[in-house]
């Protein structure tokens, strides 16, 4: 009876020892436990910041779209004879004097312009011209695929090399705004052609 009292002893230390095993974790269970959910956490993050950065990118398309369409409407409500003195980077033929039209730069709050820009302005509208000295002429000739030029402009059914700034009948526009955006650089582009009727 001894000996099977002492056996029967045995058997219950040996497996309580085991289950005292087996009811704990171990260090490495653990530090893989802690690596799933570090992993976890970190693509989480990094799905917050992604979806924070795609919703500034629209709101950023969103201000420049916007202002693009209104600089367009602006252009196409002006009178047509002054629309490319109004719109254009020179300053000194703006038709109410020298610094009193809006000119070819659109400023446009809640863009901020690429490194660089040297005038600040995010936002521009192009004629087919060519600035030289103090003038700035409209010309026939200026190869734009953006404007479709070359093209004629004044309708005397040739391209020429000629200021036509006086005397056009269809005006091509090109409105473009580039801007440092959340995502890095940043651009958008609208293309119309105001003509005279």
């Amino acid at each position: 009876m001894a000996a099977g009292g002492r056996a029967a002893r045995m058997k219950t230390t040996h497996a309580s020892k085991r289950s005292g095993a087996r009811g704990g974790m171990t260090l490495l269970e653990v530090m893989v436990g802690m690596a799933i959910l570090a992993t976890a956490y970190g693509a989480f993050s990094l799905s917050i910041v992604k979806s924070m950065q795609a919703a500034r990118t629209d709101k950023e398309m969103s201000l420049a779209t916007a202002a693009a369409r209104q600089t367009l409407a602006e252009v196409q409500a002006s009178a047509f004879d002054q629309v490319f003195a109004l719109y254009n980077s020179n300053p000194a033929d703006d038709p109410g004097g020298a610094g009193t039209a809006p000119g070819s730069g659109v400023l446009v709050l809640g863009l901020d312009p690429q490194p660089g820009d040297l005038d600040g302005f995010v936002g521009e509208v192009i004629f087919p011209s060519v600035t030289g000295g103090v003038s700035e002429e409209l010309r026939e000739d200026v190869e734009s695929v953006a404007l479709g030029t070359p093209r004629d402009l004044n309708g005397d059914g040739a391209v020429d090399a000629l200021d036509h700034s006086g005397d056009y009948q269809i005006l091509p526009v090109v409105v473009r705004f580039r801007w440092q955006g959340a995502g890095g650089p940043a651009s958008v582009e609208f293309r119309t052609s105001v003509v005279n009727q």
